[in-house]
């Protein structure tokens, strides 16, 4: 074994460029687990704070219920009490709140995605982990393939006399922090012993210091904040989850072959070998601060590229990187409402998902799970957010990756009757948000090829005489493009029908409404509207009914009762009965995003209905399949998104919140915002603050991608018929009304919308008084319908009395001016 790890040190760090993959699974897991164990280890010590404890224990009285369903009945009980708000789900249940995130710089997409893109993670206790180590695993499938398997440098941060791990006592800890509350710079603050010890921790890119990677800088001031002469103690603790041992020379932390590890800012530093520990020692006088300043290449430098680490360094490199990120923002749409969590958690998911894209590739995750994986409806739809929020050059770009892993049988393997159609949909959308049409330039030939081939193959099952099947006008059988653990046989899939459906008429409207190629458009226009009709036909007439129940039709198989392992009898327990249970939830969720159901389509409400009426949600998230043997009920964060926006179209503005407020009280980290797509949740949040380790998949750019998503439509949102937009375009529809009460405002200013950038402010300056500015866009839309969601008395626009609104709390405005002031009396 000794042996394994020396050749697996030698080939990651001495050449760097050369990183390993460990062929042996058995070998491979063994890494693993070890990386495990360690980052788990550190919440053994942990002394929570009083009311840490007291919200962990007042939750466990709640499980059983949620456990059980079918229901939801805590969202329930939320929703019969008014308007959901994020303190009324948190007052039910604790989040997680031992943080971890990712470090790292941004890419730009006009780059090759080759090189060094991996990000650091950085734990709840500020500890820094590098240099990720694949392997090949065997799942629990028995497929064996290449994966992420463990960070191979960990740096813990330990202080005072005892070496106490940092941050381990709560009542004395901040937590990590963004920076600013956003940016990602991470920050924490520990006071053990009269000491303060505060970490700031950052990742660049330096030309002249890294061979392509990121380095991570580190600084800790630490101040005697007590009355008398103190001791400061600081170490660095560095493991190598190889087995090697670090040494010592010159400042710099290195391994085996002399390839830095670290490199720190303190002369005296000293070095225990035995323990693996860079040790500071300072002697402070009251309100004394001395600093120590890290750097920490994300791969192993043989070639000692940076320079001695200083902080001074620290300091310009801070203010570089710091000023990157608000520049970014400085470009972006512009978001602000009456609670700052909110405002805090866009700019932190929008920043975030730039450190995770690698370059032109849109990456899932960060760490162990999907470092390197990209999906093109998961993603896809994510790169759509960039452009919302201002950066529709970015979003265009990332787009070319999702359309050579869709359009052929090659790229898209089992996947291929779905994934094709998915670039036909984000042709349109990317033209309605961009304008741009360089996607068709580059890629008509695919885009024709494929829908020609949807054509086609519906057209095949038009065969026979006498009375026409069920399949008639579908697509041939094909596997259900998921887990391949529940696409077990050929079928006819409804959900891949409605994919091809839609990216049909997506891509016919693209060529006809922006005159590309008229007429083939709408050709395809009108194979699609026949497809459409006879797709609801069909669901309509496979629907199972059952007393007490919505109509139940399975997007996996439509012939379901006739489908081994589906039917024969609907889903009694979507997450804790069969495996296909929860996929249906999930391809509900999914088709939910391409806007194939209108509000009023009686098929799209039966869905809705079933998946929340049968166990599909805990405390308004998506659940997820428990792990084998695992204690704790879980939750997918990343399939619920496209429901709650069928619900805001709908007009149910209460579920709306619910779900809004579910991502940001368990739907992410209560810190540093980060989502995930499965976690543990029921039984795991009420026992060690909802630990986020190093194995669960955080983050995951789909889920913040969501949850940006959500928020836009609450503050702007297209009316469409059939994905089509019908010229209305709402104004706070999804608003919270305590974002209006006296005294508070909106504001969002270059909001993307289908017919342009939008802005506007409304404010309540006092009790029954609402003043709005809106700066409409310059598209060809036809009504602007701004809903405050209190009783109206009297309009005014423009300084002119206006009749053009409904006591319910709707103002309608037409189109004519520039700009409207509107006053409003309640």
């Amino acid at each position: 074994m000794k042996r394994f790890w020396t050749l697996l040190f030698v080939a990651v760090s001495a050449r760097g460029a050369d990183r390993a993959v460990i062929t042996d699974p058995a070998q491979s897991q063994a890494l693993k687990r070890r990386y495990v164990a360690l980052t788990d280890s550190w919440i053994k010590d942990i002394e929570f704070t009083p009311a840490e404890r007291a919200a962990m224990q007042s939750g466990k009285k709640w499980e059983a219920e949620m456990t059980a369903g079918p229901d939801d009945p805590l969202a329930r009980r939320i929703l019969a009490a008014g308007e959901p708000s994020f303190d009324a789900l948190t007052a039910l249940y604790p989040g997680k709140i031992l943080d971890r995130t990712v470090l790292g710089s941004y890419s730009d997409p006009n780059q090759p995605a080759d090189g060094y893109h991996d990000e650091f993670s950085i734990y709840w206790n500020g500890a820094i982990a590098a240099n990720l180590i694949k392997g090949r695993l065997t799942n629990r499938l028995g497929e064996t393939g290449v994966q992420p398997l463990a960070h191979n440098l960990t740096i813990e941060f330990r202080v005072g006399a005892a070496s106490e791990l940092f941050g381990r006592v709560r009542d004395h800890y901040s937590g990590i922090r963004y920076e600013d509350g956003y940016l990602p710079i991470v920050t924490a603050t520990y006071e053990r012993e009269g000491i303060r010890y505060t970490e700031t921790a950052l990742a660049s890119r330096p030309e002249r210091e890294s061979a392509g990677w990121d380095i991570a800088y580190v600084r800790f001031e630490i101040t005697n904040v007590s009355q008398a002469k103190r001791t400061a103690l600081l170490a660095e603790h560095i493991v190598l989850n190889d087995g090697h041992r670090p040494r010592f020379s010159k400042s710099r932390a290195l391994n085996a072959d002399g390839s830095v590890l670290l490199a720190q800012s303190d002369p005296a530093a000293s070095f225990d070998d035995s323990a693996g520990r860079v040790e500071h020692k300072f002697s402070l006088e009251p309100g004394a601060t001395t600093r120590v300043c890290l750097e920490i290449p994300y791969l192993p430098d043989s070639g000692h590229l940076p320079g001695p680490a200083s902080c001074d360094h620290f300091e310009a490199v801070h203010r570089k990187v710091r000023a990157f990120w608000s520049g970014m923002l400085a470009k972006a749409a512009i978001i602000d409402v009456p609670e700052p969590r909110v405002n805090d958690v866009w700019r932190a998911l929008l920043l975030q998902n730039f450190v995770l894209a690698d370059g032109p590739k849109f990456t899932y995750g960060s760490g162990l799970r999907y470092n390197d994986s990209t999906y093109p409806f998961e993603n896809g739809f994510a790169t759509h957010v960039f452009a919302m929020y201002g950066f529709k050059d970015y979003a265009t770009r990332m787009q070319p990756w999702f359309v050579g892993m869709s359009v052929t049988p090659q790229g898209a393997g089992r996947k291929y009757q779905n994934r094709r159609a998915m670039p036909l949909h984000h042709l349109l959308e990317t033209w309605r948000l961009t304008g741009r049409t360089d996607l068709f330039d580059r890629f008509k030939a695919d885009y024709y090829r494929v829908a020609d081939e949807i054509v086609a193959e519906r057209r095949s099952t038009m065969t026979g005489g006498g009375e026409k099947p069920l399949y008639w006008g579908l697509l041939p059988p094909d596997k259900p493009g998921v887990d391949v653990q529940a696409s077990t046989q050929r079928v006819y899939v409804p959900g891949h029908n409605i994919t091809n459906c839609q990216g049909l008429e997506d891509f016919g409207r693209v060529l006809a409404a922006s005159g590309i190629d008229a007429a083939r458009g709408k050709r395809y226009l009108s194979e699609a509207a026949d497809f459409r009709r006879t797709l609801l036909d069909a669901m309509r007439r496979a629907a199972i009914r059952i007393p007490g129940r919505p109509p139940f039709v399975d997007l996996q198989t439509l012939l379901f009762r006739q489908t081994p392992d589906y039917g024969p009898e609907p889903y009694d327990d979507l997450a804790l009965g069969r495996l296909q249970g929860t996929y249906f939830h999930y391809w509900v969720d999914m088709e939910f995003h391409y806007n194939f159901f209108d509000p009023e389509d009686d098929v799209g409400q039966w869905l809705a209905d079933y998946v929340q009426q049968r166990n599909g949600f805990v405390l308004g998230l998506t659940r997820a399949r428990n792990q084998t043997g695992g204690p704790y009920g879980w939750i997918n964060n990343v399939y619920d998104g496209g429901y709650y926006n069928y619900r805001l179209r709908r007009g149910q503005v209460n579920e709306f919140l619910l779900g809004l407020y579910a991502k940001l009280a368990f739907g992410m980290s209560r810190n540093v915002y980060v989502a995930s797509e499965g976690s543990p949740f029921i039984g795991y949040n009420t026992e060690n603050g909802g630990y986020v380790g190093a194995d669960y998949s955080f983050p995951n750019s789909a889920a913040n991608a969501d949850t940006l998503l959500m928020l836009r439509n609450a503050l702007v949102l297209e009316e469409l018929k059939e994905n089509i937009e019908t010229g209305r375009l709402f104004l706070l529809k999804g608003a919270p009304r305590a974002w209006l009460e006296p005294g508070k405002s909106i504001r969002a200013e270059r909001l993307a919308t289908y017919y342009g950038d939008i802005s506007l402010k409304v404010e309540s300056p006092e009790a029954g008084r609402i003043i709005a500015s809106i700066e409409p866009p310059k598209g060809a839309w036809s009504t602007l319908e701004l809903s405050l969601r209190r009783p109206i008395r009297k309009v005014t626009v423009n300084g002119a009395e206006y009749a053009g609104f409904d006591p319910g709390g709707t103002i309608r405005l037409n189109r004519g001016a520039a700009r409207f002031s509107v006053e409003v009396s309640y």
